[in-house]
């Protein structure tokens, strides 16, 4: 089974690879991977014990990001990108792993690796095209202070079980989002 799944992967980066020039294979590279990482998410988070429901927060995702408009439209990208950016931060965290398999989390931040690096591939081109707008580094900066939000929060509760699971949580909710978000990748 494991076999299967890393052999599905290495096609899809082969895949990915080939055709990185369009678009269109950027798009469904993206949601194929963006699929697996909820995939991998769920298995993190497990089961959600209800003692971990009290810890439970708002983290106050960006209300510009969670409803795209035209200029997240042309920036599709440069979001996509920087969330995976900082959730690859938060798990790279040493404290990250506990109580989760490890091999899930290398995999899963194997996988975030490989999607900003493509995405870096179309970053460079849209750099070239697109001129960046005050409000898409407004953007940006609402994402950081979300993200921010989540580290503090994992910080005050001393990186707890309850409180990985409950970040656990909210950032499969990004990766919903996530793949939403990809369907405005540009051709």
């Amino acid at each position: 089974m494991a076999n299967r799944r890393i052999l599905q992967l290495v096609l899809l980066l082969f895949f990915a690879y080939v055709s990185s020039e369009s678009y269109d294979s950027l798009r469904f590279y993206q949601r194929r991977i963006n699929k697996n990482s909820i995939h991998l998410l769920k298995k993190m988070i497990g089961e959600l014990h209800p003692e971990c429901q009290k810890d439970r927060m708002d983290f106050q995702i960006p209300k510009d990001i969670l409803q795209p408009n035209q200029y997240q439209k042309e920036n599709a990208t440069m979001v996509i990108h920087e969330m995976l950016q900082q959730i690859f931060l938060l798990f790279s965290s040493k404290n990250a792993s506990l109580g989760v398999n490890k091999s899930i989390i290398e995999t899963f931040l194997n996988t975030i690796f490989q999607q900003m690096h493509h995405l870096e591939m179309a970053l460079k081109k849209e750099m070239n095209q697109v001129n960046s707008t005050r409000l898409n580094e407004e953007s940006i900066q609402h994402l950081k202070n979300y993200y921010q939000r989540i580290m503090n929060y994992l910080e005050n509760k001393k990186y707890s079980s309850c409180s990985w699971k409950i970040v656990q949580v909210e950032i499969r909710l990004n990766f919903i989002f996530l793949y939403k978000l990809t369907e405005r990748l540009k051709n």
